[in-house]
């Protein structure tokens, strides 16, 4: 089950603001961070406990309460972003989260299984947002999967960056202590990698996609192994190049 929403990130950082007016309207604090989640109520009365015995690892999910509950998050997901673009005004692409909720509606993990967003910091806060929040529980199995997609464009006045396909960076990839690096980064996977490059062939900022529950340390490393690198320059303009290990 997935459902998706885009809109341009201005849009979002109305919505959230609009949000954080409410709240404060209500005598809520208005010092409340970006990725500390607001609770999202979710009615779970009419799920039935299933037999144990019976039970398969992963069961169905509500979708219409699945859906209720990430476009309440909407806009604190918004949120992270609205503050990294702050400094980087360029980013903008699109997210696909895999959340998987045990039977208690608990987040056992969050992934960003998609991601050409192409910024950690971001793609990290709204994973912490996702797993503080209380889903619907999964009917039939241990295990529910609720997916999601959020896209984000960039301000109408930003000029877009150089589209790089991943045979503009093999070269850099390729060079000797760059392909050492991501490779001592361990194993598990596959990561999506996406990177912004200075004209200067700096690497502006990074970001990670994956879905393997056991590969946030690999993500991590391999970010700040790409982070380090020099690519070749682009040119005038910086570019944006998204590649997989």
């Amino acid at each position: 089950m997935q459902t998706s929403v885009r809109a341009p990130l201005l849009s979002w950082a109305l919505l959230f603001n609009l949000a954080a007016l409410s709240l404060v309207g209500c005598g809520a604090s208005q010092n409340k961070k970006t990725d500390t989640p607001s609770k999202v109520d979710v009615d779970n009365d009419d799920e039935f406990h299933d037999d144990m015995e019976m039970m398969q690892e992963f069961g169905g999910m509500n979708e219409e309460k699945v859906t209720k509950v990430f476009k309440r998050l909407a806009p604190e997901l918004a949120g992270c972003l609205t503050t990294q673009s702050e400094t980087e005004r360029y980013l903008a692409g699109d997210v696909a989260f895999l959340v998987k909720v045990d039977r208690d509606g608990n987040a056992v993990a969050t992934h960003a299984e998609k991601s050409n967003l192409g910024s950690y910091t971001a793609e990290r806060c709204m994973l912490r947002i996702l797993k503080a929040s209380t889903w619907p529980k999964p009917v039939g199995g241990l295990i529910g999967l609720a997916r999601w997609s959020i896209g984000f464009d960039a301000p109408a006045d930003e000029r877009p960056p150089v589209h790089w396909t991943s045979d503009d960076a093999a070269e850099s990839l390729n060079a000797a202590e760059n392909a050492s690096s991501l490779s001592n980064c361990g194993t598990g996977g596959p990561f999506d990698l996406t990177a912004y490059i200075a004209p200067s062939g700096k690497v502006l900022s990074v970001g990670v996609a994956h879905s393997d529950d056991n590969g946030e340390a690999t993500a991590e490393c391999l970010v700040n192994a790409v982070r380090e690198m020099t690519f070749s320059s682009p040119g005038s303009w910086r570019a944006k190049v998204s590649f997989s290990r």
